[in-house]
């Protein structure tokens, strides 16, 4: 059988990128094991327009915002399942500086669209929040679990998908396709996650893994519905249901839960929330994130039919859909690729 592409790993990186790659009608092949630890299925989900410990707008957020909200909006119809979240980030204020600070940074013109003065008294018999607090919009969460459980289904039901441990060892690649057991395709796109970092293939790139953890708790009589943060994010999952995320852990990468990082979001959680909680569950992964906080997307420096989609780390929902049809725009109309992502090609940022 012969495909346009062959991914592997259906992740976000992997599901966002064959979804664009069927809808510019190309025929696509996906390979996962779902034995194998995904980073996507224990992720908060969040998406946030305003980051980083300097609360920032997140790179390239005016591409990356317009382009995946209609993105997820679409998948969602494709797929008839809801998985898509859209709500105000609140964060309260720690001090009266910081309440002036962000009254400013709304006023400007970078933020216009991104931040809004809110009214506090949703929140008060819940939140801490003696100064008050902003909102930032274009927000929200994806629950992964739902979006990656329904897109298999859907691959599954056009035979568009093989269930199958991956093994690079046995592709066979020519100068204008690979071969792979029964398949051929002209292009296998590798959307793996942390596993790269040990591929023959792409363990040049300049990964860093991070490890991530995350709790469920049960909030008895909470009424917000609306995302938190200061310090960790604070998700409403329902039913007086609420996901703490998450932590970094860049030395102890392993897919364990830790009582180090129960303890610190059960603290940080302390912080926010007036009411007492009770810990329901934990989970822990690892994401593929890099050295320089940026994408990776190409074709490998030898291999021309070989591509990488990864490096998205705790920002894979709002990077996925741009930087997918990016990759994709390179691949098939030949445009070159952004000079702030990492070139797959030449293992560092820039053409």
């Amino acid at each position: 059988m012969f495909y346009d592409f062959v991914i592997i790993g259906q992740g976000i990186a992997g599901s966002v990128l064959s979804y664009i790659l069927l809808q510019k009608k190309q025929k696509v092949l996906l390979i996962n094991d779902t034995k194998k630890n995904c980073s996507s299925l224990v992720a908060g989900g969040i998406f946030n327009p305003i980051t980083g410990k300097n609360l920032v707008k997140t790179w390239q957020a005016d591409r990356l915002f317009p382009f995946m909200l209609p993105f997820y909006k679409d998948l969602e119809q494709a797929l008839a399942v809801k998985f898509l979240h859209t709500t105000e980030i609140y964060r309260p204020f720690r001090n009266v500086q910081e309440q002036n600070d962000w009254l400013a940074k709304a006023a400007t013109s970078a933020f216009q669209g991104y931040l809004q003065e809110t009214d506090d008294k949703y929140f008060s018999e819940d939140i801490f929040n003696p100064f008050g607090g902003i909102a930032t919009l274009q927000a929200g969460w994806v629950d992964l679990p739902a979006l990656l459980s329904a897109y298999r289904e859907f691959l599954q039901k056009q035979n568009l998908y093989w269930e199958e441990n991956f093994d690079e060892n046995i592709l066979q690649i020519y100068e204008n396709k690979i071969s792979y057991k029964s398949i051929e395709a002209r292009y296998l796109i590798f959307c793996t996650g942390v596993e790269a970092v040990n591929s023959k293939f792409w363990s040049y790139l300049p990964f860093s893994p991070v490890k991530g953890e995350t709790i469920d708790i049960l909030v008895p009589d909470a009424k917000f519905e609306k995302i938190v943060n200061q310090g960790v994010s604070i998700v409403p999952m329902g039913n007086e249901t609420y996901r703490v995320a998450s932590t970094y852990n860049w030395k102890n990468l392993d897919w364990q839960c830790s009582q180090e990082a129960r303890q610190e979001l059960i603290a940080k959680a302390k912080v926010i929330l007036k009411k007492p909680f009770e810990v329901l569950s934990q989970k822990a992964g690892i994401r593929p994130a890099t050295r320089h906080r940026r994408p990776i997307l190409g074709l490998h420096p030898q291999h021309k039919n070989l591509g990488i989609f990864n490096g998205l780390g705790s920002k894979g929902i709002s990077l996925a859909p741009y930087w997918a049809n990016h990759l994709v725009e390179h691949i098939l109309l030949a445009k070159p690729l952004h000079s702030e992502v990492i070139n797959a090609e030449r293992g560092r940022l820039g053409e």
